[in-house]
Formats: structure tokens, C-alpha cells, sequence
């Protein structure tokens, strides 16, 4: 896995890409149950201990990756545990990096899901009850969860680098939290495409009248 990870860094680097979505996530206590259906001879603690261990090497190879390929700015669904993501210490949704933003998911109404997962890391949601998705074949149904709201803000991502090919994976990120509007309780900020768009627009603007 780590090792796969490491190629996706050199790929991603290599080949300039500037955003990807990220529909996965994984902590301990994953690891700890893949080890219980192989290794069945394992005491708690001995399972326990090696779950530790290999999460460790993922969650580290993760963060090698990323930094890898400072260009390309990763967006992540924050899960459907209805969970703090980082009390989980779920991977990638916990993690704090500048290249790196973490989706929440919001009703129609811009309310949270009842699964949407939480926390400092998830600092912008998008919808994802309901929403309208493609499956092999060309059909379309409606699916529902975070990873149905990641990939609104990959494509605001991809609008933004297309707006402007110069702009840093950390400055799209800042981009796409400063478009954002706050929620009707004002816990949550809600992307905001145009908004955004208008930010990166004003920007150029700006710069050309100097």
C-alpha cells in the first residue's frame, strides 16, 4: 500500500495534475479488522499492536504523497460515520495539509446530513443527499454521502485552475474556503461556486489594472 501510494506522489508530480478526488477513507480500527479475518491465531492485544503498526506506514505514506505533489490539490469526502474524522483518525479526512481540503455533506436544504462526518478538518461541505450520479452504462440514479459532495469541489477546483493555471493547490484551497458561505446555523460553509469564480476573476482584474 505504501508503496502504491509513493507511485500515486510521483504520478501526480510528474505528470502536473492539478486535482484529484479522493472517495476513501481508513482508520485503526479498519486495520484492525482485516487483521482478525487473516489472522485468526492473534490475541486482542497482538491484533491491537499490528493494526498500530500498519496504519502508521499507510497514514505516513499518505502524507508522503501528498507532499510529493505540492501542485495538485487533493480533495477528500470526510465519511459517513456521523463521526469527528479526526477522533477516528481517519486517513485522508484528519489530516492537515496545504494541499489537501476535506468535504462535509449538506442536505438541499444546507442543513447536515444525518452521516456526514465532522470536524476542524472538514472545512467546507457540498451537497450530498440526493444527488443525480452516473453509473457504468450511462444510467443515472441518486446516491447519497460525502463522497457524492467531494466531487463538487474537485470540479470548482478544476474551474478555478482553468480561470487561472498559475494559482498553487494551497491558494485554490484558500479560494474555494473564502467563496464558500456560512449555513443557515452558521456552523457549516457551504461552497459556493460563483462566488469563488468571482474571487479568482477579481484577482486577475486587479492585477492587470496595475
Amino acid at each position: 500500500m505504501a508503496a502504491n501510494f509513493k507511485r500515486i506522489g510521483q504520478f501526480c508530480a510528474e505528470h502536473k495534475v492539478r486535482a484529484v478526488n479522493l472517495s476513501w477513507g481508513d482508520d485503526p480500527q479498519e486495520f484492525e479488522e482485516w487483521l482478525a479475518r487473516t489472522k485468526g491465531n492473534q490475541t486482542g492485544d497482538e491484533r491491537k499492536q499490528e493494526a498500530l503498526e500498519l496504519f502508521s506506514i499507510s497514514k505516513q505514506a499518505i502524507i508522503d504523497a501528498m507532499n510529493a505533489a505540492p501542485d495538485t490539490l487533493f480533495v477528500t469526502a470526510a465519511g459517513n460515520s456521523d463521526s469527528d474524522a479526526g477522533f477516528l483518525e481517519d486517513v485522508p479526512p484528519s489530516l492537515e495539509l496545504p494541499n489537501l481540503i476535506t468535504v462535509g455533506a449538506t442536505n438541499q436544504a444546507g442543513d447536515a446530513t444525518s452521516f456526514t462526518s465532522y470536524g476542524k478538518t472538514v472545512v467546507v461541505y457540498a451537497s450530498g443527499y440526493h444527488v443525480e450520479s452516473f453509473i457504468p452504462g450511462g444510467k443515472k440514479v441518486k446516491f447519497s454521502g460525502t463522497s457524492m459532495a467531494a466531487p463538487q469541489v474537485t470540479n470548482l477546483a478544476a474551474k478555478l485552475f482553468a480561470t487561472d493555471p498559475s494559482l498553487t493547490a494551497k491558494k485554490a484551497k484558500e479560494l474555494i474556503i473564502a467563496g464558500s458561505t456560512p449555513s443557515a446555523d452558521g456552523k457549516r460553509q457551504l461552497i459556493d461556486e460563483k462566488r469563488s469564480v468571482q474571487l479568482i476573476k477579481q484577482k486577475a482584474t486587479a492585477a492587470n489594472s496595475r
